[in-house]
């Protein structure tokens, strides 16, 4: 039976991630930041809870290190925890730059860079960053989210090379607009009291981010993509779950930036 550790799992892709690899019979190290959550999975055989901030080396250290003792070998690693924003930059407070470079860039650098031994050693191991079609294409008012997951791309792309010859496979999740409360701390912004350059198309974006939200999809499919991606014995690096994500990228890939420009100008 093979065991993965996954970061962020009180909810969203995390818990329903962790779910479907227990049912599949994996051992599942589900992991939490606040220690609330410590029987989310108290009825599902299969999964042990551990707390695990991602913004503190000491707490990934730790974390992993029990993991091993108490499963004896790491097969796959989930860095699924991340955080959201949108906001002119401008606007954006020090804290919630420093928090999503923190939680987005450093969390998944972290946990990377401590189970690289584990795996080094037993010749074998797949890590998979959940990124986003953020991490590939743009949209306004969301620089800072987009410079976290634009990092991860580049990241995993190198990462993966480098591992290649050790058999530690890269992998990375591509959300769409994805149903989730990751989206919880934007649902309501205090349009009136932004600048007048601001306020109109901000407003305008937040409208478009809303209806996009309300017709998302169901966390349970990326987790089905990654539990394909940690399963799949070919060396493809990027999975996408969506039609719509799919089709951006391909727009993307297609078009003259300037084109496409267009189009998400219009769109927001």
């Amino acid at each position: 039976m093979k065991t993965i550790l996954i970061t962020g799992t009180s909810s969203g892709i995390g818990k329903e991630t962790a779910a479907l690899f227990a049912k599949k019979g994996w051992k599942v190290a589900a992991t939490v930041r606040n220690t609330e959550h410590l029987t989310l999975f108290a009825d599902i055989k299969n999964i042990v809870t551990y707390v695990l901030d991602v913004k503190n080396i000491d707490s990934v250290k730790s974390c992993i290190k029990q993991v091993i003792q108490d499963f004896g070998k790491i097969d796959a690693i989930v860095n699924n925890a991340g955080i959201y924003t949108t906001n002119p930059l401008e606007l954006t407070s020090d804290k919630a730059i420093e928090d999503i470079v923190e939680t987005n860039i450093k969390g998944v650098l972290h946990t990377t860079k401590t189970i690289l031994e584990h795996f080094r050693e037993n010749k074998s191991g797949v890590i998979v960053n959940v990124s986003s079609i953020a991490g590939r294409v743009t949209f306004p008012f969301q620089s800072i989210y987009h410079t976290s997951k634009w990092a991860i791309e580049g990241f995993s792309e190198s990462l993966y090379y480098e591992l290649k010859s050790l058999n530690i496979k890269v992998k990375v999740i591509e959300p769409g607009m994805v149903k989730t409360n990751i989206y919880d701390s934007v649902l309501d912004f205090p349009f009136e009291q932004y600048p007048d350059e601001y306020q109109t198309n901000f407003k305008k974006w937040h409208s478009y981010l809303m209806k996009n939200l309300k017709n998302g999809y169901l966390p349970e499919l990326d987790a089905q993509t990654i539990y394909k991606a940690v399963n799949s014995n070919s060396s493809r690096l990027r999975y996408t779950t969506d039609f719509t994500t799919k089709t951006v990228f391909f727009l993307r890939s297609l078009l003259p930036l300037s084109v496409f420009q267009k189009i998400i100008h219009k769109q927001s």
